[in-house]
This record gives C-alpha cells, sequence and structure tokens, in this order.
C-alpha cells in the first residue's frame, strides 16, 4: 500500500473506528466510554487544518510534495480538478469544525468524505524529490542534441548516440514514474545517467 494511501486510511480508522469510543481498565474490566463531541473536534481538527494549506500549495513539479507527472496541460489540468474536490471536502469539514451548531454524526459524515478524494489526490504527489534527476536529464538531452552521429571529429558512432538516446529515455521514465518512485531510484537513475554520459562523451571522434 502506498503511503498517501495509508495516510488517508490511519485518519479513517482512527477517527471512526477507534474513535467511536474511548476505554479504560477498571479492576480488571474493561469499561467503553463513548465519546464527546469536543473529542471528536480534537481528533479531526489537526489533519483538516494541517491538509489545507499543503493542498492550496500544490503546484506541478519534480520536487518531494508536488503534483507528478510530466509538465505539460495534460497534468495541470489533472491537479485542476482532483485538487478541487479535495479542496472543497477540506473547506466543508474546516466550517463544521467551528460550526457552533455541530453534531457528532456530521463530523463522522464529513470524516467519511476526505476519503476518495484525498486517495486521488495523494496518489499523484511526489513522494521524493525527483528535481535532481530532471536537471541530470536537460543536461543529456542537451549534449546529446549537440553531437551528431557521424564518423568525422566531432561526431559520434550512430550506435553511441542510439545508446545514449535510449539511456536518457530510461531515465526519464524513472523521473516520470507514478509515486512509488523513491529517493534511493532516484539516486540509482542519476548515477546510471552520469555513467552513460561519460561513455558517450569517450565516444566522440577526436
Amino acid at each position: 500500500m502506498k503511503t498517501s494511501e495509508i495516510r488517508i486510511l490511519l485518519l479513517f480508522l482512527s477517527f471512526n473506528i477507534g474513535g467511536l469510543f474511548s476505554a479504560c481498565t477498571k479492576e480488571g474490566e474493561i469499561v467503553v466510554t463513548p465519546k464527546v463531541l469536543s473529542e471528536y473536534i480534537a481528533d479531526m481538527k489537526p489533519f483538516v487544518m494541517t491538509e489545507l494549506p499543503v493542498v492550496r500549495n500544490c503546484v506541478v513539479g519534480y520536487d518531494k510534495g508536488n503534483y507528478s507527472v510530466s509538465l505539460n496541460a495534460v497534468s495541470k489540468t489533472a491537479l485542476t480538478v482532483v485538487k478541487a474536490a479535495y479542496l472543497a471536502v477540506l473547506k466543508a469539514d474546516s466550517a463544521l469544525l467551528v460550526s457552533p451548531t455541530v453534531t457528532i454524526p456530521q463530523l463522522v459524515d464529513g470524516n467519511k468524505t476526505l476519503g476518495a478524494p484525498g486517495k486521488v489526490y495523494w496518489t499523484g504527489i511526489n513522494l521524493c524529490d525527483k528535481r535532481p534527476l530532471n536537471d541530470a536529464i536537460a543536461a543529456a538531452n542537451t549534449l546529446n542534441a549537440s553531437i551528431p552521429a557521424g564518423t568525422t571529429p566531432g561526431t559520434v558512432p550512430l550506435a553511441a548516440k542510439t545508446t545514449y538516446t535510449a539511456d536518457i529515455k530510461t531515465a526519464s521514465t524513472t523521473r516520470d514514474a507514478t509515486t512509488t518512485t523513491i529517493d534511493r531510484q532516484i539516486t540509482q537513475a542519476i548515477d546510471k545517467l552520469k555513467t552513460a554520459t561519460a561513455t558517450f562523451n569517450a565516444a566522440i571522434i577526436k
């Protein structure tokens, strides 16, 4: 299960299952005490208040915490949709939390509304910083474009160029992968691309 899914699941379980009652031990017996309204609010408020600014400030990008995928119109449109959906329920719940007439059933229902849009939102968020890999890919693309394939000085054999192009594509696939990508994979992709770049440079005909 992804970190984002666990985050939403833990919220749901803690508030809707474990949060229904509090328990204590009395002379060897478990005494179950229903929670009061203020306890429900205390459980829910920190999460909602923390999520709101995070979601509001989210943009499309390769850094940790921002919306993944390629920097293009499609990903920006996707972010607009999932961001609006999650913000809508977060704002609704924040209004409930300060309402003088709020009831426990309303809070429970409000908490449930966070699950689906929250899961969709966090599924698209980077769990690690992909910017170093993106920078390495940009530099590799620039180098590859500046050296033509050929047999004269200043060119590279076609096989070397084909291999380097494939290496850049592999690195790009890692960069643009879903949020299952972790720091170790980014580091490995950068190291492999550095090796590929060194090999390509060595193949340039002098």
